[in-house]
């Protein structure tokens, strides 16, 4: 077999704008003599900062270019996280496993280094549910650095959950829907602007079986499979008890903006990972559905699915939505294996943002209380107490309407239906 001949590297430092801007420096690239295991070093100024990687060639026409996250899916050491407290700072690339019977000149290849504040982490957040607390976050510039990749991967549906970033800080855009859009209900779609507060992360997936069962040791779901997503689930045990039933005291001790109940799935949770998980509200959850298509944009106007394709509703069915979820008119297309119920959280196409199944698959509970009119709460959550907390999207049981970005549902915090699941949040930024 071939010995991997790697030349000393260097750097692209690249960083967000803050006070303090990380920078990474002396970057070096090595493989010891008799082995095929490639070491990085460098150091960084202004720490801490997460430091994600990528490796470039010029070998072809004597453009710098990657080689692709597949070739160097074994990295361990100080990347994809965060890292502060060392003079100077180790990656390990395990070539031999990655890159083999590779032969690059000397100055042929380089480490592209790329140091992202405390303040605007990178798009995409894993987290292990199965590691320790404080070595089970990592970060990544896109969905082509996972290792394995996000669909061919399992782990990323089961034991792990993936995170996508939403910067949503200071972005006026208008939640709702036109007196234009198809199957709309007027009496609590009133369209008007709302300006969000703080970035998010959101789920890539609908919470899925798998990981409930990691939590919290059983599975509620009564369509069964380890990545259909978890349904039969009430608010109350999602957050404020440690079963569907709840008191007046579980509210005022453990509803937002109160930290959940320590024997409830969020609970649970947050001890496991030591990461800040909730429910989005509302607010949240439709502007990560809608994944840009806003008041200006004339197809929003006049109603669309979160892909700019229009509402067509047709006697129920509407042809654009079979692509983007499972949905009462769209069981039996076989996506996801499944000819019936649920599928397999991202079996059908995401949005723009990378998110799946914000149309149809199971319904997703947000943080608020229902109220008919929330025109005046500029996207806050909804913390007057009613009788019915909200949920979000349409189910696999429902028709297309019920589908629509605009949709605005609710059930007692106590219930558990088969069409009714989870999607999770949690802050964007370390601090």
């Amino acid at each position: 077999m071939k010995k991997i001949m790697i030349a000393i590297g260097f750097v692209l430092a690249g960083s967000m704008l803050t006070a303090a801007v990380p920078e990474v420096g002396n970057v070096v690239m090595s493989q010891p003599p008799g082995t095929r295991t490639v070491t990085i070093t460098y150091t960084l100024a202004n720490a801490p900062a997460v430091v994600t990687l990528d490796i470039e060639t010029n070998v072809t026409g004597n453009v710098w270019a990657s080689i692709g996250a597949d070739n160097f899916q074994h990295v361990s050491g100080d990347v994809n996280k965060l890292v502060s407290g060392k003079e100077t700072y180790t990656i390990t690339w395990l070539a031999r496993r990655d890159w083999r019977d590779r032969i690059i000149p000397d100055g042929g290849i380089r480490a592209v280094l790329t140091a992202w504040a405390p303040d605007h982490t990178p798009d995409y957040m894993v987290v292990d549910l199965t590691a320790e607390a404080g070595d089970n976050v990592r970060y990544y510039a896109s969905t082509n650095y996972l290792p394995g990749g996000l669909l061919a991967n399992p782990v990323y549906r089961t034991t792990s959950i993936v995170m996508r970033r939403i910067d949503a800080k200071n972005v006026t855009w208008t939640m709702g829907s036109t007196a234009l859009e198809l199957g709309r209900t007027a009496a609590n779609e009133t369209p008007h602007e709302v300006t969000l507060t703080n970035d998010y992360y959101i789920g890539v997936f609908e919470v899925t079986q798998k990981q409930w069962e990691t939590v919290m040791g059983g599975n509620p779901a009564e369509l069964k499979g380890d990545m259909r997503p978890v349904e039969k689930v009430s608010y109350n045990e999602i957050r404020v008890s440690a079963s569907k039933t709840a008191t007046a005291a579980d509210y005022t001790n453990y509803d937002w903006p109160n930290n959940p109940c320590g024997d409830s799935f969020l609970g649970k949770l947050r001890t496991a990972t030591q990461v800040d998980f909730d429910l989005p509200s509302e607010a949240q959850w439709e502007f990560a559905c809608r994944a840009g298509l806003q008041v200006g944009c004339e197809i929003w106007k006049k109603g669309c699915w979160n892909d700019g394709t229009k509402i067509q509703l047709e006697d129920g069915v509407d042809s654009n939505l079979v692509r983007l979820g499972r949905y009462k008119s769209n069981q039996t297309d076989g996506a996801g294996g499944t000819t019936g119920g649920t599928a397999p959280s991202g079996s059908y196409a995401p949005n723009a943002w990378g998110l799946y199944d914000m149309h149809g698959n199971v319904i997703e509970w947000c943080l608020d209380w229902f109220a008919a009119d929330i025109t005046a709460l500029n996207g806050a959550v909804n913390t007057v107490v009613a009788e019915q907390h909200v949920r979000r999207d349409g189910a696999w049981n429902n028709p297309a309407k019920f589908q629509r970005m605009a949709v605005r549902g609710s059930n007692t915090p106590n219930s558990q239906y088969s069409s009714v699941g989870l999607r999770l949040a949690c802050r964007a930024g370390l601090w």
